[in-house]
Parts: structure tokens; sequence; C-alpha cells
């Protein structure tokens, strides 16, 4: 047993990775204006040309362990300061780090904590087709009540007052490009719409992506997320899941459709004693050459999103008036 404990701690984070305690956001005041919500804890907005019409949502971090999601997010931040990318048509808000202080604990070597300060799961906590569960060891906790939690409250009340045009979520542990409903079979109305958008997506950014609704590619029900909140109760039609990262399917190097299939084997099946290095290489690139690739990659991707999901919304105010 002193042996295994020793090998579960022995591996530290690449140091590619970025502590997010140690992040100034106020270095990017000069690209961005900088929202802070006080909760507890604090949950840090950025918001991006904030007098632009078209408007989306960027939520990274839900879950800790999916280390590659708020690095993405950063680095979409730093190419849009460096001006690579033409942004202007968009207002953005980007929540960089959901789950702060969990976090911090993956950071320092907790690699499979999925869970938030109160070991309650976020993207279970919503009042969305919410369902009380309590299962510690898959991880999958709703918690007591509907926005039990600061940081889904937070999301709450920033989607409520800022109505966006669309919403996008990132998370790692599979390859999949989503549409709602994660709660129940049952495909949206404008599911016909969603995928002309993540059609495209795969096509040009992740071939081997499973795509469409959520809840029938994965495999599983979820109950309470953040996706179906926004599409069902926020009203957000435009709204979307990427898992951008799974450690049996390379994106880089092999593009093989049917290699998708190794990650049947689902997160659910990490129990609390699945090693530490099982847990990050699981959900994050351990490679600096794969890091760099998944985080231009998903940016990219995401800025793709943006530009499709804006011009199809003109289409529609088009036909609309006419």
């Amino acid at each position: 047993m002193f042996i295994l404990l020793l090998l579960n701690i022995s591996f530290a984070l690449p140091d590619f990775y970025h502590q997010f305690d140690s992040i100034n956001l106020n270095q990017y005041s000069n690209c961005a204006k900088i929202e802070t919500l006080i909760e507890d804890p604090k949950v840090d907005v950025i918001t991006i040309n904030e007098n632009a019409k078209f408007k989306a949502f960027l939520l990274f971090g839900e879950h800790a362990r999916e280390l590659i999601s708020p690095e993405t997010g950063l680095h979409l931040l730093d190419s849009i300061c460096n001006n690579k990318y033409d942004v202007s048509k968009y207002q953005i808000k980007m929540v960089l780090n959901l789950n702060p202080l969990s976090r911090m604990r993956v950071e320092n070597g907790e690699y499979c904590l999925r869970l938030n300060e109160n070991n309650v799961d976020l993207n279970r906590n919503y009042d969305a087709h919410f369902k009380q569960y309590t299962d510690m060891e898959q991880q999958t906790n709703s918690g007591p009540e509907p926005f039990s939690e600061p940081e889904t409250r937070a999301v709450r009340d920033l989607l409520k007052s800022y109505k966006p045009n669309m919403f996008l979520s990132i998370h790692s542990g599979s390859a999949g490009l989503f549409t709602p409903h994660a709660y129940s079979m049952e495909e949206p109305q404008n599911y016909e719409e969603l995928m002309k958008v993540l059609n495209v997506i795969r096509e040009d950014h992740c071939p081997m992506c499973e795509t469409g609704l959520s809840s029938k590619n994965v495999g599983y029900l979820a109950f309470g997320s953040a996706m179906d909140y926004a599409y069902d109760e926020i009203g957000i039609k435009n709204s979307y899941l990427f898992e951008i990262y799974h450690k049996d399917v390379n994106m880089i190097n092999d593009l093989r459709v049917e290699s998708i299939k190794k990650q049947k084997r689902s997160f659910l099946e990490l129990k609390d004693d699945s090693s530490n290095q099982e847990c990050f290489d699981y959900f994050n690139p351990k490679e600096k050459e794969q890091y760099d690739w998944y985080t231009q990659n998903w940016s990219d991707a995401i800025i793709k999103t943006l530009g499709l999901v804006e011009q199809q919304s003109n289409e529609d105010i088009i036909l609309a008036h006419n």
C-alpha cells in the first residue's frame, strides 16, 4: 500500500500547465474588460467587445480534473489579446475556471478530483431536469438541490442577465461535439440547425469526434447539466458542449473514425482508487506537443463556431423579415 501511494503522488504537473491561482487577469485589461463576481469562491468573468451585438458565453473548467479545458480558454484569450483572431463581431463572456478551489487541489496532485469544494458535481447542479442522486464513487453527486453551489449560481445569474445568443461548455474525457439534450434522448427542436454547425467543426477540427445528441453519444443520461439549463430554461437555442480530449483518441496523427470506439471506457470507470497518473492521462495531454496542438486546435474551433452561429443567426433574422 505504501508503495502504491508513492506511485500515485509521484507524477508532477507538467510545467507548461498553468497555476491558475497565480494568474493575474488584470494583465488582460488592455484587450478585455474584466468583471469579477465576488461569490464564495470567486468566479472571474472576462468580457470582450461588450458593445458587439452577437453574444457568446464560453464556460471552461466545470470539472476540476479536466485541466485542458481552462488551458484552452486561456490560450484562446491570449490569442484574442495578441490579435490572432478577428472577434470584432462578437461580444464574448468567458468563465475561464469555474471550479477554482478544486482546480488548486488538482494542480497540487489530486488528479482524479472532479467535484467542487462541497463534493458536488457542478454539471449536475443546474435547475434543468434536476434529479437528486448521491454517487460519490462515480463523482456525480448532484447536490441537495438545484443551485446549491456558488459556482452554478454565478453561471445562472450571468446567463439571465447577459442573455447570450450562444452557449458553449468545454470538457474533456471524450471526443465529441454535442447538442442538447443530456437528460433525455429527445432531440431539440432546432437539431438540424445545430448539426449544421457541428458538422463543419467536425470536418475541420475533429474528424473522429462523435457528433450529435449528448445523451445518445455518451451513453448515459445527465440530469441538471449546464447545457440543458442554457437551452431549456434560458432559451439559448445555440447551446453546445465540446469534449476536446481523450487519451485513446489521437487527433493529431490518427484520424480514423474507428479510433473513437476506444473511448467507450467511460470516465465513470475511474474510481476513487484510480492512480493520479491514470486520471491525468485520461483527461489531459501530457506532452508539450500534444498540449500545444489541442489548445490551438480547439481555440480555432471555438472561433469558427462563433462565426458559424453568428452567420446562421443573421440568416434567420433576414428570413424572418422577408
